[in-house]
Protein backbone atom coordinates (compact mmCIF):
# COMPACT_ATOMS: atom_id res chain seq x y z
CA UNK A 1 0.00 0.00 0.00
CA UNK A 2 2.97 2.23 0.90
CA UNK A 3 4.33 2.12 -2.90
CA UNK A 4 0.98 2.98 -4.06
CA UNK A 5 1.16 6.59 -1.86
CA UNK A 6 4.65 7.22 -3.02
CA UNK A 7 3.97 7.00 -6.45
CA UNK A 8 1.08 9.03 -6.07
CA UNK A 9 3.32 11.59 -4.16
CA UNK A 10 5.91 11.43 -7.17
CA UNK A 11 3.18 11.97 -9.67
CA UNK A 12 2.03 15.35 -7.53
CA UNK A 13 5.54 16.53 -7.08
CA UNK A 14 6.14 16.01 -10.84
CA UNK A 15 2.51 18.04 -11.86
CA UNK A 16 3.55 20.60 -9.17
CA UNK A 17 7.11 21.08 -10.73
CA UNK A 18 6.10 21.21 -14.60
CA UNK A 19 2.67 23.69 -14.17
CA UNK A 20 4.98 25.80 -12.00
CA UNK A 21 7.62 26.05 -13.73
CA UNK A 22 5.62 26.70 -17.08
CA UNK A 23 3.67 29.25 -16.02
CA UNK A 24 6.81 31.11 -14.24
CA UNK A 25 8.48 31.02 -17.45
CA UNK A 26 5.26 32.68 -19.00
CA UNK A 27 5.37 36.22 -20.86
CA UNK A 28 3.66 38.81 -18.75
CA UNK A 29 0.66 39.70 -19.81
CA UNK A 30 0.28 42.85 -22.14
CA UNK A 31 -0.35 46.39 -20.56
CA UNK A 32 -2.99 48.25 -21.34
CA UNK A 33 -2.50 51.64 -22.11
CA UNK A 34 -5.04 54.75 -21.56
CA UNK A 35 -8.89 53.88 -21.21
CA UNK A 36 -10.78 51.46 -22.58
CA UNK A 37 -11.89 53.68 -25.36
CA UNK A 38 -11.00 56.63 -27.06
CA UNK A 39 -11.28 59.76 -29.44
CA UNK A 40 -9.32 60.17 -31.97
CA UNK A 41 -10.30 63.67 -32.83
CA UNK A 42 -7.28 65.42 -30.41
CA UNK A 43 -4.00 64.23 -29.66
CA UNK A 44 -3.76 62.67 -26.55
CA UNK A 45 -0.66 60.84 -24.65
CA UNK A 46 -1.93 57.66 -23.10
CA UNK A 47 1.89 55.76 -22.78
CA UNK A 48 5.19 57.01 -21.28
CA UNK A 49 8.32 57.57 -22.77
CA UNK A 50 8.97 54.18 -19.84
CA UNK A 51 6.41 52.47 -21.42
CA UNK A 52 7.81 52.54 -24.58
CA UNK A 53 11.45 51.95 -23.39
CA UNK A 54 10.49 48.91 -21.46
CA UNK A 55 7.63 47.45 -23.43
CA UNK A 56 8.54 48.55 -27.12
CA UNK A 57 12.28 48.67 -26.89
CA UNK A 58 11.77 44.71 -26.18
CA UNK A 59 14.77 43.01 -27.51
CA UNK A 60 13.32 39.77 -27.92
CA UNK A 61 10.54 41.54 -29.89
CA UNK A 62 7.35 43.56 -29.03
CA UNK A 63 3.55 43.69 -30.08
CA UNK A 64 1.41 46.70 -30.37
CA UNK A 65 -2.45 45.59 -30.69
CA UNK A 66 -5.60 48.22 -30.52
CA UNK A 67 -9.12 48.32 -32.15
CA UNK A 68 -9.64 51.04 -34.06
CA UNK A 69 -13.00 52.68 -35.82
CA UNK A 70 -11.56 55.88 -38.07
CA UNK A 71 -12.97 58.29 -39.99
CA UNK A 72 -11.92 61.33 -41.64
CA UNK A 73 -12.89 64.78 -40.31
CA UNK A 74 -11.60 66.59 -43.32
CA UNK A 75 -11.56 65.71 -46.61
CA UNK A 76 -11.17 68.87 -48.49
CA UNK A 77 -8.51 68.22 -51.01
CA UNK A 78 -9.71 65.58 -53.76
CA UNK A 79 -5.79 64.71 -54.43
CA UNK A 80 -2.79 64.67 -52.80
CA UNK A 81 -0.69 62.55 -50.22
CA UNK A 82 -1.55 64.29 -46.91
CA UNK A 83 -1.32 61.60 -44.07
CA UNK A 84 -3.80 62.08 -40.82
CA UNK A 85 -1.36 60.27 -37.97
CA UNK A 86 -3.66 58.28 -35.37
CA UNK A 87 -1.22 56.62 -33.32
CA UNK A 88 3.01 57.69 -32.49
CA UNK A 89 4.67 55.03 -30.66
CA UNK A 90 7.50 57.55 -29.87
CA UNK A 91 8.67 59.89 -33.13
CA UNK A 92 10.05 57.29 -34.93
CA UNK A 93 7.17 54.75 -35.79
CA UNK A 94 3.42 55.94 -36.54
CA UNK A 95 0.14 54.71 -38.28
CA UNK A 96 -1.18 57.38 -40.65
CA UNK A 97 -4.04 57.34 -42.61
CA UNK A 98 -4.48 59.41 -46.40
CA UNK A 99 -7.17 61.40 -46.13
CA UNK A 100 -6.85 63.30 -49.68
CA UNK A 101 -9.89 61.01 -51.66
CA UNK A 102 -8.27 60.50 -54.75
CA UNK A 103 -9.83 58.99 -58.04
CA UNK A 104 -10.79 55.73 -57.43
CA UNK A 105 -10.51 55.15 -53.98
CA UNK A 106 -13.86 54.29 -52.13
CA UNK A 107 -15.45 56.73 -49.67
CA UNK A 108 -15.33 53.65 -47.21
CA UNK A 109 -11.28 53.29 -47.37
CA UNK A 110 -8.74 55.63 -47.17
CA UNK A 111 -5.02 53.85 -47.95
CA UNK A 112 -3.21 53.31 -44.28
CA UNK A 113 0.41 52.88 -43.63
CA UNK A 114 3.00 52.37 -41.20
CA UNK A 115 6.26 54.35 -41.01
CA UNK A 116 9.34 53.11 -39.79
CA UNK A 117 12.75 55.67 -39.26
CA UNK A 118 15.92 53.53 -39.60
CA UNK A 119 19.18 54.00 -38.46
CA UNK A 120 21.52 56.31 -40.84
CA UNK A 121 18.12 57.30 -42.99
CA UNK A 122 16.25 60.74 -43.26
CA UNK A 123 13.46 59.54 -44.75
CA UNK A 124 11.44 57.01 -43.23
CA UNK A 125 10.05 53.47 -44.74
CA UNK A 126 7.00 52.68 -45.68
CA UNK A 127 4.81 49.52 -45.26
CA UNK A 128 1.09 49.57 -46.44
CA UNK A 129 -1.50 48.07 -44.72
CA UNK A 130 -4.30 46.64 -46.40
CA UNK A 131 -7.88 45.85 -44.77
CA UNK A 132 -8.72 49.09 -42.71
CA UNK A 133 -11.93 50.05 -43.39
CA UNK A 134 -13.30 53.67 -42.43
CA UNK A 135 -16.44 54.04 -39.74
CA UNK A 136 -15.98 50.19 -38.89
CA UNK A 137 -14.04 48.49 -36.24
CA UNK A 138 -11.03 46.53 -37.20
CA UNK A 139 -8.01 44.70 -35.13
CA UNK A 140 -4.79 45.98 -36.01
CA UNK A 141 -1.55 43.47 -34.16
CA UNK A 142 1.66 45.02 -34.84
CA UNK A 143 4.71 42.79 -34.17
CA UNK A 144 7.82 43.97 -34.20
CA UNK A 145 11.23 41.48 -34.19
CA UNK A 146 14.88 42.99 -34.87
CA UNK A 147 14.24 44.45 -38.56
CA UNK A 148 11.21 42.51 -39.56
CA UNK A 149 7.68 44.09 -38.92
CA UNK A 150 4.43 41.82 -38.98
CA UNK A 151 1.26 43.28 -38.88
CA UNK A 152 -1.81 41.43 -38.91
CA UNK A 153 -5.24 43.11 -39.17
CA UNK A 154 -8.32 40.70 -38.10
CA UNK A 155 -6.35 37.79 -37.35
CA UNK A 156 -4.89 37.79 -40.53
CA UNK A 157 -1.48 38.55 -41.97
CA UNK A 158 -1.86 42.11 -43.92
CA UNK A 159 1.32 42.96 -44.44
CA UNK A 160 5.38 42.16 -43.76
CA UNK A 161 8.26 44.32 -44.14
CA UNK A 162 11.48 43.49 -43.17
CA UNK A 163 13.81 47.01 -42.85
CA UNK A 164 17.06 47.79 -44.46
CA UNK A 165 18.68 48.62 -41.16
CA UNK A 166 17.43 48.55 -37.62
CA UNK A 167 14.77 51.01 -36.43
CA UNK A 168 15.19 54.29 -34.60
CA UNK A 169 14.05 54.10 -30.52
CA UNK A 170 13.90 57.33 -28.95
CA UNK A 171 13.40 56.20 -25.65
CA UNK A 172 12.96 59.37 -24.70
CA UNK A 173 9.26 60.09 -26.55
CA UNK A 174 5.88 58.70 -25.20
CA UNK A 175 3.32 56.75 -27.18
CA UNK A 176 0.11 58.82 -28.45
CA UNK A 177 -2.89 58.76 -30.16
CA UNK A 178 -5.05 60.72 -32.33
CA UNK A 179 -3.91 63.93 -34.86
CA UNK A 180 -2.92 67.08 -33.39
CA UNK A 181 -4.52 68.76 -36.48
CA UNK A 182 -8.35 67.45 -35.86
CA UNK A 183 -8.78 65.53 -39.16
CA UNK A 184 -9.09 62.45 -38.16
CA UNK A 185 -12.09 61.54 -36.05
CA UNK A 186 -13.76 58.06 -34.43
CA UNK A 187 -12.27 56.04 -31.69
CA UNK A 188 -9.66 53.83 -31.12
CA UNK A 189 -10.12 50.93 -28.06
CA UNK A 190 -8.17 48.39 -25.73
CA UNK A 191 -4.69 49.55 -26.84
CA UNK A 192 -2.06 46.95 -25.17
CA UNK A 193 1.55 47.02 -25.50
CA UNK A 194 3.73 43.89 -24.75
CA UNK A 195 7.38 42.70 -24.72
CA UNK A 196 7.75 39.92 -26.47
CA UNK A 197 6.58 39.01 -30.30
CA UNK A 198 3.13 37.19 -30.46
CA UNK A 199 3.13 34.70 -33.31
CA UNK A 200 0.03 34.16 -35.60
CA UNK A 201 -1.69 31.13 -33.28
CA UNK A 202 -1.35 34.15 -30.41
CA UNK A 203 -2.71 36.59 -32.74
CA UNK A 204 -5.75 34.44 -33.85
CA UNK A 205 -6.22 33.64 -29.75
CA UNK A 206 -6.63 37.11 -28.79
CA UNK A 207 -8.70 38.18 -31.78
CA UNK A 208 -11.15 35.39 -30.78
CA UNK A 209 -11.25 36.38 -27.06
CA UNK A 210 -11.77 40.22 -28.01
CA UNK A 211 -14.15 40.45 -30.70
CA UNK A 212 -17.52 39.52 -31.18
CA UNK A 213 -19.23 37.78 -34.45
CA UNK A 214 -20.35 41.34 -35.28
CA UNK A 215 -16.78 42.45 -35.74
CA UNK A 216 -16.64 44.93 -32.74
CA UNK A 217 -14.29 44.53 -29.31
CA UNK A 218 -16.23 43.57 -26.36
CA UNK A 219 -16.23 46.76 -24.46
CA UNK A 220 -17.12 47.13 -21.00
CA UNK A 221 -19.44 49.96 -21.83
CA UNK A 222 -21.59 47.80 -24.18
CA UNK A 223 -22.41 45.65 -21.31
CA UNK A 224 -26.13 46.01 -19.61
CA UNK A 225 -26.21 47.69 -16.43
CA UNK A 226 -26.32 45.93 -13.68
CA UNK A 227 -29.80 46.58 -11.54
CA UNK A 228 -29.47 48.27 -8.17
CA UNK A 229 -30.75 46.81 -5.17
CA UNK A 230 -31.59 48.59 -1.79
CA UNK A 231 -31.88 47.15 1.42
CA UNK A 232 -35.79 47.98 1.15
CA UNK A 233 -36.12 46.42 -2.07
CA UNK A 234 -34.35 43.10 -1.27
CA UNK A 235 -36.42 42.70 1.69
CA UNK A 236 -39.41 42.83 -0.86
CA UNK A 237 -38.61 40.01 -2.49
CA UNK A 238 -38.76 38.17 0.32
CA UNK A 239 -42.20 39.62 2.08
CA UNK A 240 -44.11 40.79 -1.18
CA UNK A 241 -44.68 38.94 -4.52
CA UNK A 242 -42.93 40.58 -6.81
CA UNK A 243 -40.84 43.13 -4.48
CA UNK A 244 -43.67 45.87 -5.12
CA UNK A 245 -44.95 46.24 -1.48
CA UNK A 246 -42.82 49.85 -0.55
CA UNK A 247 -45.20 51.36 -3.64
CA UNK A 248 -48.49 52.75 -2.05
CA UNK A 249 -51.47 51.03 -2.71
CA UNK A 250 -54.59 52.63 -4.44
CA UNK A 251 -57.98 50.97 -3.40
CA UNK A 252 -59.87 49.76 -6.10
CA UNK A 253 -63.55 50.85 -7.09
CA UNK A 254 -66.29 48.78 -4.38
CA UNK A 255 -68.61 46.56 -6.97
CA UNK A 256 -72.22 46.29 -5.59
CA UNK A 257 -74.22 43.44 -6.18
CA UNK A 258 -77.77 44.15 -6.77
CA UNK A 259 -80.48 41.42 -6.94
CA UNK A 260 -84.15 40.91 -7.64
CA UNK A 261 -84.60 39.36 -4.05
CA UNK A 262 -83.02 41.62 -2.01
Amino acid sequence: MRIYWLLAAIILLTYSIYYGARYAILPAPPTQLGVETMDLTKELQIGTSEDVKSLWSSVPGSTLSFYINPQIQDRTATVGNEYATALNIGDNQSVKFLIALDAGRSSMMAPVIFEVYTAGNSLPEVVDIPGIYLQRWSCVVIVKQGRKFNIYVNGKLSASRTCDSMPELDNTKSLRIGDSKKRLGGNIALVNLAPYAMQLDDVRSYVNETMGTDGKPYLSSDLPALPVFSLDSLGNLFICPGGNCSSPKITGPIDQWNSEYA
